[in-house]
């Protein structure tokens, strides 16, 4: 999922990229209202995350510009701003903003799981140690509604289930202690209901996961198990520009 990030704060802004990339997003940054506008037209994002008070043009007018091009129109756009009074608020939403979140308030996973539900996208955290384990995973998963965060840390992984409330975990069972793992998983209250799919050697399946898939078999039979979880439609090839870019957490 592309987002364009339109942001005049060079220090927030490096924090909303790094925060965003981990959550599976591919962003493009602006760095004011006016080349906002320039890169919503060059890139065509899914969405867009904006700031109200900018250099050069502020997040109302960008808003108002985006209504009036009926091109780009159609793009999701949501306000991240500290001027959020009701006036304000109300004033972005007629405007045509999806959501507005109020800075220092708002939780960043929060508004990357608004953003994702407002726009159709649904995530897979992938849980291995190592990005050159990852790839394939996440190479197999390329699909233009799928968001694809990785996490390389096992220490971290329930916490990021945790905090990102995917839709579907794919655990990779060749892993060190991936029986601990889903162990915790499974017993976590904000984990537990979430679906595991489990990538593992033959004869290695792990009785709490909730399906298997035989590594031999990794690139035909995940995305399609993932899915038809997910409810969502099979497609004939996912374009290089949709497929996620592995990150970690």
């Amino acid at each position: 999922m592309n987002l364009l990030l339109i942001e005049d704060n060079q220090h927030l802004q490096r924090i909303f990229y790094e925060k965003f990339r981990r959550e599976g997003f591919n962003v493009t940054l602006a760095d004011d209202g006016r080349q906002g506008l320039q890169c919503v037209a060059e890139v065509r994002p899914d969405a867009i995350l904006l700031d109200i008070m900018m250099p050069n043009m502020f997040g109302f007018e960008v808003l108002t510009r985006l209504r009036a091009d009926p091109a780009l129109s159609g793009i999701p756009a949501f306000v991240l701003s500290n001027r959020a009074s009701s006036s304000d608020v109300q004033h972005a939403l007629a405007l045509g903003a999806r959501q507005f979140f109020p800075k220092g308030i708002s939780a960043l996973e929060d508004i990357a799981r608004q953003i994702r539900a407002t726009c159709g996208f649904k995530k897979v955290l992938i849980c291995t140690n190592s990005l050159t384990l990852a790839e394939p995973i996440v190479t197999a998963l390329a699909h233009p509604r799928l968001l694809c965060p990785v996490v390389t840390l096992l220490a971290e992984i329930v916490s990021a289930a945790n905090r990102g409330t995917p839709e579907v975990i794919v655990l990779d069972a060749r892993v060190p202690n991936a029986v601990t793992l889903l162990q915790q998983l499974k017993t976590h209250p904000s984990a537990k209901s979430i679906p595991v799919i489990a990538i593992g050697n033959p004869g290695q399946p792990l009785s709490r996961a909730d399906e298997f898939i035989d590594s031999a078999r990794l690139v035909s039979d995940l995305r399609p198990a993932v899915m038809k979880r997910l409810g969502l439609q099979e497609i004939a090839a996912a374009t290089p520009s949709n497929t996620p870019t592995p990150a970690t957490a």
